[in-house]
């Protein structure tokens, strides 16, 4: 009797134990500078340092580098076959859509961040092949005003919608928003003139992550363009679609999506993620820890579902933001879903969906709503569909919202893979 009382507590106990070790040792140790997850401390992370300043130390770090990076560039070197017209096919055309962001800090001196430096140096360190075009555009009311776009002169190619007077100033379209919609259908016109396969309209605010113009071709020849189905590859007919390369974080995690689907996934996310942990913990637990002999099969299963059980509950107190990141040891792991309807930081085209976008942008032009709404409605109304890319490809490293002409001085913290892990975040547009 006694020892058939030892053979019921001791799996209790070693479940208790396991829980206890799982939520206040492990998880706190590793997850206490993931912002996402329950178990992140802004002490612990940064210390006593304002987090304001902390993400402006951030941003100037990554400045700093990528001016040095391009500095290390003779102009001109090696990117003639980026910056200007060939007979070659061009396979993909990317247009920055660039502002001035220069602020006024509270001491009254001027700021420069540096965003459009950072996105077309990341994207420039990839040595893009030679059928690929770079193109910035600027769409700033004064071109002058803009020393990123000056200096980055001499490595790319750049077009300035209201040099010489050649176009309306902004401020007689009244509207913040159909200005930006303006601005963004002269830079998707700018790109669609390399006559590319695919365009990709980045805001300047959009940091590439490394490796991306690899995983991107991978992208377009396997999710787009083809698909695998069995051992075999077959063409795709993705004509209308829209995809996303940058989607919101806080959009990402767990269960904050309303798409039914994303939902469906997320959820075999979990239950995955539970049963591959359940059976590892299950499987250590035996070899190293069972030492009472013939323990009962119904023994072993009630742990292996504690066990799961506690694998899900420890990917919920993680988040799906940050268990996301194991899909980037390869580009073969990246997967898309359907996308939220929210931003438009990284937009990726096929040429007839760009053409398509472009002429619908062009009859809604005088709406004072934001690119993101005109592309809902293309899909709600039209028969587009939408595709997000996961993880993200492009960081939002954005503090400074041209737009709404403020600077956001909340904390956040996006893209794990850009060289310094944490970096300002907003969800302002261009």
């Amino acid at each position: 009797m006694a020892r058939r009382c030892c053979l019921f507590r001791r799996p209790m106990w070693d479940v208790l134990v396991l829980y206890i070790v799982m939520f206040c040792v492990v998880l706190p140790l590793l997850c206490h500078r993931l912002n996402y997850s329950i178990y992140y401390t802004q002490t612990l992370h940064m210390g006593r340092t304002d987090p304001f300043a902390y993400a402006m130390k951030v941003n100037n770090d990554r400045k700093k580098l990528a001016q040095t990076a391009l500095l290390s560039r003779a102009p001109g070197t090696n990117l003639s076959h980026i910056t200007l017209k060939s007979g070659s096919k061009v396979k993909l055309a990317i247009g920055f859509v660039a502002v001035s962001r220069q602020v006024k800090m509270r001491d009254g001196s001027t700021y420069n961040p540096g965003y459009l430096l950072q996105s077309v140096e990341a994207i420039l360190r990839e040595n893009p092949p030679r059928e690929t075009r770079l193109v910035v555009c600027d769409v700033d009311s004064d071109p002058t005003s803009n020393p990123d776009v000056a200096f980055l002169s001499s490595f790319v190619s750049v077009r300035s919608k209201y040099l010489k007077g050649k176009t309306a100033p902004p401020l007689a379209l009244g509207n913040t928003f159909k200005k930006e919609r303006e601005d963004y259908m002269y830079c998707l016109n700018q790109t669609l003139s390399f006559d590319p396969d695919f365009v990709l309209i980045l805001e300047d605010d959009a940091l590439a992550t490394p490796g991306v113009l690899d995983i991107i071709d991978y992208i377009i020849r396997t999710k787009i363009e083809n698909t695998y189905r069995g051992f075999g590859m077959v063409k795709n007919n993705y004509t209308k679609t829209f995809f996303k390369l940058f989607t919101p974080t806080y959009m990402q995690n767990d269960f904050h999506t309303t798409k039914p689907k994303r939902i469906f996934v997320h959820i075999l996310d979990l239950v995955g993620t539970g049963i591959v942990g359940g059976a590892f913990l299950t499987f250590v637990h035996t070899i190293f820890f069972n030492k009472v002999p013939k323990r009962s099969h119904s023994t072993l299963y009630c742990f292996f579902v504690a066990s799961v059980v506690c694998c899900i509950l420890a990917a919920l107190a993680t988040s799906r933001v940050h268990l996301m990141e194991w899909r980037r040891i390869s580009k073969h792991f990246y997967v898309m879903f359907e996308a939220d309807n929210c931003c438009t930081p990284a937009i990726l085209y096929r040429k007839d969906t760009a053409v398509d976008f472009l002429k619908y942008l062009q009859t809604t032009r005088h709406n004072p709503s934001p690119i993101d709404g005109d592309m809902n409605h293309l899909v709600v109304n039209h028969g587009y569909k939408r595709f997000a890319v996961e993880p993200n490809l492009f960081s939002h490293i954005g503090m400074y919202s041209s737009i709404h002409k403020k600077i956001n001085r909340n904390f956040f913290m996006d893209g794990m893979n850009t060289g310094i892990r944490q970096m300002p975040y907003t969800e302002s547009a261009i």
